[in-house]
């Protein structure tokens, strides 16, 4: 059964309409597709969708539910960044938007020592001064571990955790976004060492916060299908974690256009396997349920 619940269009940082990347799930024989546009933020980023533009998101999506009917169910979801102080999928600010399911995840770490989360706290190109996205390019990247860690990128992964971990905790959300999305620009352990101590133990604190939400974990192949890693969110032995606490699992393309689809597909699916699941959990319009691996 194909089903992927991250799907980014037109109304974020998508590079297609929502109705191309429809038809393109359909023709690859997609039974669920949803979509999962980067939430408003209480700031303005060139990746996320305005709140004034939620309203038609939603009914643009729902009408694409009805054109497809029962050969393609379409979901309408919201991926929710989680930022402490400031907001996160709990906080009640969509709860009336009448969606099928959220993805929370976490893309800024907030270090020591910078302003308090705030929508004003902004540069003059309106970046936060409070912290800043792990999965930006490298050389920004680069730049604000610099300023804000000088230089320490286990600091930078340690609060990365920390504020999963919150993110589990707070709840509101039925996926967990890319669990380890920091290691997207650490290509070849550049800037520290999966292996390492103090690297496990702060993915595991994470872990543990996540297996005690409930929330179904997604294998995504995204970091793939953009170069930038050569395994899918999250690392294989993390992923052993999941499976050995119970959590279930989905397989998500995090497509930002059409040939994000499928892409990596198998990838996800030999990393499930091998971790020992055989079976995928499935977000339907009647809830949840289990389908064989595959």
């Amino acid at each position: 059964m194909l089903t992927n619940y991250h799907t980014h269009c037109e109304f974020c940082d998508g590079k297609a309409t929502a109705a191309a990347m429809a038809d393109a799930a359909r023709r690859a024989g997609f039974s669920i597709l949803g979509f999962s546009s980067h939430a408003p933020l209480p700031f303005r980023t060139r990746w996320n969708m305005r709140m004034s533009r939620l309203g038609e998101y939603v009914d643009s999506i729902r009408g694409l539910g009805r054109a497809h009917g029962q050969d393609m169910r379409v979901l309408v979801g919201l991926e929710v960044d989680y930022i402490e102080g400031l907001c996160g999928p709990a906080d009640g600010r969509f709860d009336g938007a009448g969606l099928d399911y959220r993805i929370g995840s976490v893309h800024f770490v907030l270090p020591d020592g910078a302003p308090a989360p705030s929508p004003t706290a902004l540069d003059d190109d309106g970046e936060p001064t409070f912290g800043f996205t792990v999965d930006e390019s490298e050389d920004k990247l680069d730049a604000h571990l610099e300023r804000f860690y000088d230089g320490d990128a286990d600091a930078m992964a340690d609060d990365y955790y920390a504020a999963m971990a919150a993110c589990a905790r707070s709840g509101g959300f039925d996926i967990v976004g890319h669990f380890d999305l920091v290691r997207k620009n650490n290509a070849g352990q550049r800037l520290f060492s999966e292996a390492g101590r103090r690297y496990r133990d702060a993915a595991m604190a994470a872990v543990e916060a996540v297996a005690a939400s409930g929330a179904i974990v997604e294998i995504n192949t995204g970091g793939m299908a953009r170069g930038k890693t050569d395994s899918p969110y999250p690392a294989a032995w993390i992923l052993k974690e999941f499976r050995a606490r119970g959590v279930g699992v989905c397989l998500n393309a995090d497509a930002h256009e059409p040939r994000h689809l499928s892409a990596h597909r198998e990838d996800g699916l030999r990393a499930a396997a091998a971790a020992g699941y055989d079976r995928l959990t499935v977000i339907g319009p009647d809830g949840r349920f289990e389908c064989e691996l595959g």
